[in-house]
């Protein structure tokens, strides 16, 4: 199983095949993606009774939390702004 927010092989194919735009969106898509697995992870450890205990290893886990929230909220802006996709002929 892989990690939570990790790409297929078919997503990691699929972006090899995208050009221009559509990589731009593509891109920043997956990459939300990635990055809400992080805090899935986050999540989880904080869930588990017990973990996250150790100062540096609750702080990395909050620092991991922060940060990745606030690129995912970037990345959201960015996509946003690019053209929208063409249509379909």
């Amino acid at each position: 199983m892989l990690m939570p927010g990790m790409l297929s092989q078919a997503q990691l194919e699929e972006l090899d095949r995208a050009r221009g735009g559509e990589f731009d969106r593509m891109f920043l898509r997956y990459m939300i993606q990635h990055h809400r697995g992080a805090l899935t992870m986050v999540n989880r450890l904080f869930a588990t009774p017990g973990a996250a205990r150790e100062e540096s290893t609750f702080k990395l886990a909050n620092d991991v939390s922060a940060d990745q929230s606030s690129e995912i909220t970037r990345m959201e802006q960015m996509l946003a702004s690019l053209d929208p996709p063409a249509p379909s002929p």
